[in-house]
């Protein structure tokens, strides 16, 4: 690479190890020095690498942080996911790994490590090692030696023809307007893989590839439900009264006025394009008419006499239940006044 596309190496020291790992297994010394490339990276492939992070990994390296041992000025974990549609690394899992840092190297747990993977593979085979993640701004010279880690077998990262080295993904816990990672004041995030120079083996380069946030319906529905328990915890402290759990808030209750909105923003916009003070756009037309004709057409009377069966129905199970209750109270009544007298 160019010395305008990348940053001056860093040295390290060629004594450092690997917490937990083997001497004997411990042939090939991590790379030396690394530098970053400065653009996203650019495959002559087709489909060039980027990578999706879903809700549920991005808040465990939070919640990491915000538990991370006193002292401690970062947290390292592994992150899990699979590859799919060709060259997209999906990341839908994490967990923070045990490590220390020193003056020179870091230190990391690989049973910890081996451990948590095979707790979370039982739980759900199809996730892998896709990579790492690292919490802070900038990428240091120990990230040369975790990232040669998560290359051997040890981590138990596969590499792939899509994927032939692990993601490093670094994540600013400090949500400020630093430009280095985000443009905005909001939690910046980027994702990076290594390529190996001929020049040099112990040269490492670590390339920025695309990365965004991917979010399913079910974690969609988990996320607004943890934002109407922060709305509902301001509105608390703004009006003096007392703060509500999260617990006792009602999901489907908020799921059921968010559709009834939502019916209302249709309804409003079908009449302004009605009465012409909106033109009518034929995408949004076709989406309608596909959604209101995927479900049955059912009559209300039909709808409240399900309802009034399924209660009738309910409460005759509480009453049989009540009535075989207060027979077996009776059977063991007269059981034990049938004991005594032949006492």
């Amino acid at each position: 690479r160019g010395g305008a596309e990348a940053s001056e190496g860093m040295m390290m020291p060629s004594t450092t190890a690997l917490w937990g790992l083997p001497d004997k297994k411990n042939k090939s010394a991590p790379p030396k020095s690394f530098n970053i490339a400065s653009k996203v990276q650019k495959s002559s492939i087709e489909q060039p690498l980027s990578c999706r992070v879903h809700p549920v990994a991005i808040l465990k390296i939070l919640d990491a942080y915000v538990r991370r041992p006193e002292g401690a000025t970062r947290i390292i974990g592994t992150l899990l996911g699979w590859i799919s549609e060709g060259s997209v690394v999906d990341i839908t899992d994490s967990f923070p790994v045990v490590h220390r840092d020193t003056d020179e190297t870091v230190l990391m747990d690989q049973d910890y490590h081996k451990h948590m993977l095979a707790l979370r593979q039982k739980v759900s085979p199809r996730e892998v090692v896709v990579g790492w993640f690292s919490t802070g701004m900038d990428i240091n010279a120990t990230s040369a030696v975790i990232h040669a880690f998560y290359c051997t077998k040890e981590s138990q990262f596969t590499a792939t023809a899509v994927l032939p080295g692990p993601v490093h993904m670094l994540v600013n816990t400090a949500v400020t307007d630093d430009h280095r990672l985000t443009s905005s004041p909001t939690l910046g995030m980027k994702a990076f893989v290594n390529a190996r120079t001929a020049v040099a083996e112990s040269l490492l380069q670590f390339h920025e590839v695309p990365l965004r946030v991917q979010t399913s319906a079910a974690e969609k529905s988990g996320i607004s439900q943890l934002m109407h328990a922060r709305r509902a915890v301001r509105e608390a402290v703004a009006g003096g009264s007392a703060q509500k759990g999260i617990a006792a808030l009602d999901g489907f209750e908020g799921g059921l006025k968010e559709l009834l909105s939502l019916f209302r923003r249709i309804k409003e916009y079908v009449n302004a394009v009605k009465c012409g003070q909106t033109k009518g756009d034929l995408a949004v037309g076709r989406g309608l008419t596909n959604a209101l004709c995927s479900e049955p057409v059912i009559d209300v009377q039909a709808v409240e006499q399900l309802c009034t069966n399924s209660l009738q129905d309910a409460l005759m199970v509480v009453y049989l239940s009540n009535l075989t209750r207060a027979q077996i109270s009776i059977a063991e009544r007269v059981t034990t006044q049938f004991n005594k007298h032949d006492h």
